[in-house]
């Protein structure tokens, strides 16, 4: 991918986080990356082509992610570990993709309604399967990996999404080098109390 790309789909990540599909405009990511609106559509032919390709971006990396670790060699509480701490690193190199994620499945936008079944539904199924794997070596607790997985999408993603509550409710910068050291923290051991056995 050109360089170029990467700008605009960094751009349109922030500017589609902030507004929404329906609130941001071709022309307001144009002025952003400084080019015409002509030249954006050059690059990507519509704002729903734009959208699903900053979707396709944020799922897949986080599919490799899942994908990695559910498949890596070595005790499942430390792969458990090495996956909580590369979905965290993910939110804090993409400060905007929590925000844009839960937005997009809470509205059902453009990318769910084309894309949810190709690319993002076989990241919950990759995610219920490495759950599962850990139950069956004795590891993990048993109990129902789908709502375990929908616990750990609100424990990474939302303190993310909501930086604004972190910001006034708890008085401090969401991604501040403060927030994410102790984030980090409260991450990997509330994860390792949902999922693994004591």
């Amino acid at each position: 991918m050109s360089v170029r790309k990467e700008e605009i789909l960094a751009n349109a990540t922030r500017l589609f986080a902030e507004r929404g599909y329906e609130g941001a405009s071709m022309g307001d990511l144009a002025e952003r990356v400084g080019l015409r609106k002509a030249s954006l559509f050059h690059h990507y032919a519509s704002k729903d082509e734009l959208y699903c390709a900053v979707l396709e971006r944020l799922v897949g990396a986080l599919g490799q992610l899942v994908m990695a670790s559910a498949t890596a060699p070595g005790p499942f509480a430390e792969r458990l570990d090495r996956l909580s701490d590369a979905i965290f690193d993910a939110m804090i190199a993409e400060p905007c993709a929590a925000r844009l994620l839960i937005r997009e499945m809470m509205d059902w936008g453009p990318f769910a309604q084309t894309q949810f079944e190709a690319l993002a539904k076989p990241v919950l199924d990759a995610s219920q399967a490495f759950l599962e794997s850990g139950q069956a070596e004795g590891a993990a607790r048993k109990q129902d990996a789908r709502q375990v997985v929908l616990t750990l999408i609100g424990l990474h993603l939302l303190p993310f999404a909501i930086g604004n509550l972190v910001q006034r409710g708890f008085e401090i910068e969401p991604f501040s080098a403060e927030f994410i050291a102790s984030r980090r923290s409260a991450s990997r051991e509330h994860v390792r109390n949902l999922v693994l056995l004591k």
